[in-house]
């Protein structure tokens, strides 16, 4: 299984949703087995509902479950100095408009770019990979392609 990338931050939340889960899990069934006592399974929907959530639950908590045993942190990777990697800040410089912007490059997991935090394995994540300081590249979007310059890379305080 590939490595799951995550800040501190990012892996105290996965733990908390995991937590979360498996108390959702006895609560779900717990209610399987009161509605399964209640008769017939076949015109029982409560029964049929319960077992739909818990089936939801249990498949979520087996992602987590193989996330959480393959976690890489990234807050102080080990990464090539002065190179666009996973836990480094990049900041970019739209060559059409010269907009500028920054993000943290983070596993899929956390990924969330309203707040500066991209995906590696995003279109723009993986063109980055690997990309120095003052190169330029251009992102080919479906519609349209992208020149981007990069103006700074580096590790977030």
């Amino acid at each position: 299984m590939s490595q799951t990338y995550l800040t501190k931050e990012g892996l105290v939340k996965l733990q908390a949703e995991h937590k979360s889960l498996l108390q959702q899990k006895r609560e779900l069934t717990e209610e399987v087995s009161k509605a399964a006592a209640m008769g017939d399974l076949r015109e029982n929907a409560e029964y049929h509902a319960a077992r739909e959530r818990l089936q939801h639950v249990a498949k979520r908590l087996a992602d987590l479950d193989g996330k959480l045993t393959n976690v890489q942190i990234i807050d102080n990777l080990a990464v090539k100095s002065g190179e666009a990697r996973v836990g480094v800040q990049v900041t970019l410089q739209d060559e059409q408009t010269k907009e500028q912007f920054a993000y943290l490059l983070v596993g899929p997991d956390e990924a969330d770019p309203p707040n500066g935090k991209l995906s590696i394995a995003s279109p723009l994540g993986k063109v980055l990979l690997g990309k120095k300081k003052g190169e330029r590249f251009t992102l080919n979007l479906p519609k349209t392609m992208v020149p981007y310059r990069v103006v700074e890379i580096e590790r977030p305080t």
